[in-house]
């Protein structure tokens, strides 16, 4: 079945107003939470991601009393009830509408399809709750511009799911960068890969069919298909579609949204601090002949206003991309992967290295012919979700911002209208706008 090219502004508009429909009685803004007050969450998307979130919030629940887990909503009554058994005491709803009406509720985490991302953040916000969403904060870029107003228009707290970011990786490659001790940053460079043979987003228990599932099945196997479709375009139940979204343009990004978010969010927060100017990707289908229609390989790549370039490869059927660089006049930082990859190629540290002309200068300063940085690794995924919590109580923006969100949206998603238009895209910062040019 031939797939729109993407989630029209209409369709956007029509589901924002759904997702609010149900809100007409509630107040606009929710209740203040004091120092000695617990938060109230609900986790709205409880596939794979979804329950990762119930379970760090479980986590932070028994290290530190705080919240209370008192919403839980998913259209699929099976992952529905798994969490229920996970949070008893939480109420459960097929639609989000109805659990956004509660003003007791303080923070929601969103974690549906990306198609849904934009209008349920809106609506939260619109009736006082602060948000984690997950990457990618929207489906498009003009999506995140809304929803980047409007969370600073109404004092909102968003977080978006870059669990890098709360990190200390990352302040401390910045606090490197903007030290010169590198030189001028021209080029950044990362990946996001795995080698999955039997099809990315098909392995594993979140992403295999179960066939007695849809919508005309009764109990625990029944999905709410219509609602999951939201603002998509509406088609048959396909539980392809349903159980192995990332793989279609209607609900996903593919690579660029799910994988290349976590490695440019960071890169534009440490170096390029901006929207980007010009924006290109390209790959393709080379392995998968599953019927999926995003690519198994895909290279983002970006040129942003501080004169550098930013290239991002990444494939679902070779392990080892690029290395992680940032690439610097006098100096080259070498990283670990982010995410996954080899690994010969995850560990806790970062080496500076001098570029050739710079040698005698860079060991005079720094007593070494490189420098090497440590605690620059991997620190799970709690820490994010504890800085949000956080900033829902201090009412500080958080490590992923909305702002931020959207400056990524511009490059992940350009990327993504580049290789499916066979064009190069251009934004204007000024306008917030897109741009096409001959």
């Amino acid at each position: 079945m031939k797939s729109s090219h993407r989630v029209s502004r209409r369709n956007f508009l029509e589901a924002s107003a759904l997702g609010g429909a149900a809100l007409a009685a509630a107040p606009a803004f929710g209740r203040t939470v004091g120092a000695n007050n617990r938060i109230n969450v609900a986790v709205i998307g409880l596939g794979a991601r979804g329950h990762d979130h119930l379970d760090l919030l479980l986590k932070h629940r028994a290290k530190k009393r705080d919240i209370e887990i008192v919403g839980l909503c998913d259209v699929y009554q099976k992952r529905l009830s798994m969490a229920a058994r996970k949070a008893p005491e939480a109420r459960t709803y097929v639609l989000h509408q109805e659990l956004l009406h509660r003003s007791d509720i303080d923070a929601v985490f969103i974690a549906t399809p990306d198609h849904w991302h934009a209008a349920i953040t809106l609506a939260a916000m619109e009736s006082g709750k602060d948000v984690y969403v997950e990457k990618p904060m929207t489906h498009t870029v003009e999506e995140s511009k809304v929803v980047a107003h409007k969370a600073k228009e109404l004092n909102r707290v968003v977080q978006v799911g870059v669990q890098g970011l709360s990190w200390d990786r990352w302040p401390k490659i910045r606090d490197i960068v903007r030290s010169g001790l590198i030189g001028q940053v021209v080029a950044v460079q990362g990946t996001y890969s795995r080698n999955a043979p039997d099809g990315d987003w098909n392995e594993g228990p979140w992403w295999s069919i179960d066939p007695a599932a849809g919508p005309a099945a009764t109990g625990d196997e029944h999905i709410d298909w219509k609602q999951w479709l939201g603002p998509a375009p509406s088609i048959p139940w396909d539980a392809d579609r349903f159980f192995r979204f990332r793989k279609y343009w209607d609900y996903s990004g593919g690579i660029a949204t799910d994988l290349h978010y976590h490695v440019v969010a960071p890169l534009q927060f440490a170096v390029a601090d901006d929207f980007p100017t010009r924006v290109a990707g390209m790959g393709g289908l080379w392995v998968y002949n599953d019927g999926r229609e995003t690519p198994d390989t895909f290279l983002t790549a970006a040129d942003f206003p501080n004169k550098l370039s930013m290239t991002i490869q990444s494939s679902q059927v070779n392990e080892h991309g690029p290395r992680m660089n940032i690439r610097g006049t006098k100096a080259t930082i070498h990283l670990s992967d982010e995410w996954e990859g080899p690994p010969s190629r995850q560990y806790d540290y970062a080496d500076i290295l001098p570029e050739s002309p710079s040698t005698v200068e860079f060991a005079r300063k720094n007593l070494f012919d490189r420098v090497r940085v440590d605690g620059v690794g991997n620190q799970g995924d709690l820490k994010h979700v504890d800085n949000f919590l956080e900033c829902v109580r201090t009412r500080q923006q958080p490590n992923c911002p909305a702002d931020l969100g959207f400056k990524v949206e511009a490059t992940v998603e350009l990327s993504v209208r580049s290789y499916r238009e066979g064009k190069v895209y251009y934004f204007d910062a000024e306008r917030e706008q897109v741009e096409e040019r001959a």
